[in-house]
């Protein structure tokens, strides 16, 4: 990929009238929405420069949506060939993750915290606010549901299954409201993702970001980082 000069740098420079530094300023690949991924790549290059070599690196992102844009995995994916599952609810979306990521496992499901066969989803104009929980959808903007839709269900566990031979684990959780069920669904006996990437929608549901760092704690996981829309969390045993 070619190099993009930092527009926040030469902006500022422009409107102070300032001179430019001597050597350019270039803006870091990301993709994900506040730059998740490239404080999940520092804190994976930090584990491994403690650790050593690790031998394999996956992830699960349920609430996938788009190939590329908002995406905490493709990042991973590009600079270090990691592969793993996409999980995303509206079955309109799933054609384009198959397209653009061929190397990965695509679900079509929404990830609930109980065995039930399908559920109802709820479509938004805006493809990221969608959700099985429709007063999510309803607290969004004008608050339409463009449709409504049945969907098979999976249980997290059963993704996490899959992960069972990585030394690398990366879960992002993005469900539009339900994110601390999801978690709470987890069996940390068995499961201990490296790092958890959740959307605490704290406007919606109030001190949940609380609940989830209390919750966590107590799985011995520490909170590492936090931008405008997500907690990031590192297994503290690691």
């Amino acid at each position: 990929m070619d190099k993009i000069v930092n527009s926040f740098v030469y902006q500022r420079i422009l409107e102070s009238g300032m001179p430019n530094s001597t050597i350019p300023a270039w803006l870091g690949e990301t993709y994900s929405q506040a730059y998740e991924d490239v404080i999940m790549e520092s804190l994976l290059l930090a584990y491994v420069k403690r650790k050593g070599t690790i031998n394999s690196i996956t992830y699960i992102e349920i609430g996938a949506n788009h190939p590329v844009c908002t995406s905490s995995s493709y990042l991973l994916q590009r600079k270090y060939g990691a592969v793993g599952t996409l999980v995303e609810a509206n079955p309109k979306l799933i054609p384009i993750l198959q397209k653009y990521r061929p190397h990965d496992t695509i679900i079509n499901a929404a990830v609930y915290d109980e065995d039930i066969g399908s559920i109802d989803f709820y479509i938004s104009p805006d493809n990221e606010i969608s959700s099985i929980d429709k007063r999510f959808v309803n607290a969004w903007k004008d608050g339409r549901v463009e449709e409504k839709i049945s969907v098979p269900t999976v249980r997290i566990n059963q993704l996490l299954e899959t992960t069972a031979d990585s030394d690398v684990v990366f879960l992002s959780i993005d469900v539009e409201g339900l994110d601390m069920r999801l978690l709470a669904d987890i069996d940390f006996d068995r499961f201990r993702p490296f790092m958890i990437q959740i959307e605490p929608s704290d406007a919606y549901a109030p001190g949940t970001s609380a609940t989830m760092m209390d919750f966590l704690k107590e799985k011995n996981y520490n909170l590492v980082a936090e931008t405008f829309v997500n907690l990031i969390f590192q297994d503290a045993t690691r």
